[in-house]
């Protein structure tokens, strides 16, 4: 393709396909490094007509018509640091619809929904709004006191709750020179976090990697970048210490690391790159992006050679790894100090720059970040949907969202699951669960391929008119007969349990609106329930939980949607 004006641009490997926008906060982030095997989906990548375009992290005060980001073909070197969901996602659709596919990843972890609407989108639905963004700007001024102020508290508390780095010994050891013999070394792909593969603990771990320099790069000073390592890192080429980020390095975790390499310590040949990472909480390692890993001169970076793939490691210092629940006493920032989580903030730096791209569809994953706010996200998402449609310029344009997966939340994930039912009534706009795919002790569930699965299911019936179902039943209607409940769904062909033992996860309640356990018979289209401590059942709930235990499918294999007839307090 060749576009003249001012200027002459020529564009090369030009396809034409579909293109669908992902968006929302770290499970719609989360790459294919991190999620479930891993290994098995990055080496059997080898799909040039699938491409990603990761659109660059800002916030924003104005909207912006500006955002770095680049199509990127998908194949083994590349697709480690692709969203796992938007990767499968178009894997999907590529089968079925033999055309290229594109996806727009505009995420962010750890996001509230607000920050991805207009002013004027949330003008429509949410009050005072503009009172709340003139507060935020109020605190513009203090910036930089309530920065210091923040930063210091932060300090003392992850000096007070975090493990301290252990001694360094591996250098010592001989674990940063050249000639230190690694062959007994275990083997991992890099970009990758160690808890993924195997080893459960965090601390410290050594790698090492060697790479092979032409002799034009003799005696030249070259970049070294690895992307973002989590959480800390000493890096040293050649033997000799070459850059770090030591324990206490702010937001060291997402910070991509570039160091200089002087011109002595380069030689033609085996060259030697090690690096010891101290994990002190959650996840520890290579975060990528897979293109960031690369060595280049200074002076002519498009020599890069590609530093991602296998790397030789070695756990020195295991520790137990640290629960989350240390997180409840964490030091809140001021809302300033995280702009990625103000109001329209991310609509104006992520959002504006691709719109009105010419997309066939929106593809939402968040909630996490907004379930103290449940009692108004139904509002809140049919905000969004609105404001998204209006920016893309299509009233109509499919909204395909994912129900919360379970997860150890607490009493208001089932309500924020409520709540995106009930904003899944907007026209063209389907919900798909997560619910029964969760981790209770990982808020981020490695199996991305099966929530994939599931929005191509909804985009294949819903958008490409394929004869197939993809909904997942629905509560229609109940009726109440002495101390029977009979529960109708829709989507209800082929109701079974998924538990060879019985049927689990239906409650009764009578008019103390006490639930109790029920014993569930499929009896054709509908459930049949009984409690043996509701004699008079007034109310039923199913899967209504945070963890959402419920085995009820349709013969497609799609869940049931959690639900309950009441509007009795969930929380305590």
């Amino acid at each position: 393709m060749v576009v003249e004006g001012s200027r002459r641009i020529v564009l090369d490997d030009v396809v034409s396909g579909e293109v669908w926008l992902a968006a929302g906060q770290s499970n719609m982030e989360w790459t294919v490094t991190t999620s479930a095997d891993a290994d098995r989906e990055i080496e059997a990548a080898h799909h040039p007509s699938i491409r990603v375009l990761k659109v660059e992290r800002q916030a924003r005060w104005e909207p912006t018509d500006r955002a770095d980001g680049v199509w990127t073909l998908s194949s083994p070197d590349s697709v480690g640091s692709f969203s796992a969901i938007a990767y499968h996602f178009a894997r999907e659709l590529h089968e079925h619809l033999a055309l290229p596919v594109g996806v727009i990843d505009c995420s962010w972890g750890g996001t509230p929904i607000a920050a991805w609407t207009s002013v004027e989108g949330l003008r429509a639905l949410v009050p005072d709004i503009d009172a709340e963004l003139a507060a935020l700007r109020a605190q513009l001024a203090d910036e930089p006191a309530l920065r210091a102020e923040y930063q210091a508290r932060l300090a003392a508390w992850e000096k007070e709750t975090f493990p301290p780095d252990p001694p360094h010994t591996g250098e010592a050891r001989g674990f940063t020179r050249p000639e230190f013999d690694d062959t007994g070394w275990e083997s991992l792909r890099l970009p990758a976090l160690w808890q993924h593969h195997g080893m459960r603990f965090n601390g410290v771990v050594w790698f090492r990697r060697a790479v092979e320099l032409p002799g034009s790069w003799m005696g030249r000073e070259l970049v070294l970048s690895l992307g973002a390592i989590d959480d800390f890192d000493h890096t040293y080429f050649g033997g000799e210490l070459v850059g770090s980020h030591p324990a206490g390095t702010p937001e060291a975790f997402q910070t991509p690391r570039r160091y200089s390499i002087p011109g002595r310590l380069v030689r033609p040949g085996r060259n030697v790159i090690a690096v010891r990472v101290f994990d002190h909480f959650g996840e520890g390692g290579f975060a990528g992006p897979t293109r960031s890993m690369a060595l280049a001169p200074a002076d002519a970076p498009d020599e890069r050679i590609s530093l991602a793939g296998e790397w030789r490691i070695h756990p020195e210092y295991p520790i137990p790894l640290v629960p989350p629940s240390i997180f409840a006493t964490y030091p809140q920032p001021p809302a300033v100090l995280t702009p990625q989580c103000i109001p329209s903030q991310l609509h104006n730096g992520m959002i504006a720059p691709v719109a009105p791209f010419g997309i066939r569809g929106l593809l939402w994953y968040q909630g996490e970040s907004d379930t103290e706010r449940h009692r108004d996200y139904a509002r809140r998402l049919i905000a969004l949907i609105r404001d998204l449609r209006h920016a893309f310029a299509r009233g109509s344009l499919p909204f395909l969202c994912v129900e919360l997966a379970g997860y150890r939340g607490g009493p208001q994930w089932p309500l924020l699951r409520e709540a995106q039912q009930q904003a899944a009534s907007e026209p063209n706009t389907v919900l798909v669960t997560a619910r029964d795919i969760g981790d209770p002790d990982n808020i981020h569930p490695p199996n991305k391929q099966e929530v994939a699965r599931r929005l191509a299911l909804a985009a294949r019936a819903r958008v490409y008119g394929m004869a197939i179902e993809a909904s997942s039943p629905r509560l229609d209607r109940i009726e109440i007969d002495n101390d029977v409940a009979r529960v109708w769904f829709t989507a209800a062909h082929g109701l079974r349990s998924r538990n060879p033992h019985g049927l689990a996860g239906f409650e009764l309640a009578g008019k103390d609106g006490q639930y109790h356990p029920a014993d569930a018979r499929i009896a054709g289209s509908h459930v049949q329930l009984r409690a043996p401590d509701v004699a008079e059942p007034v109310h039923v709930r199913y899967a209504f939980t945070d963890t959402g235990e419920g085995d009820l499918e349709n013969d497609a294999g799609l869940p049931a949607l959690s639900f309950r007839t009441d509007n009795l307090p969930a929380e305590p």
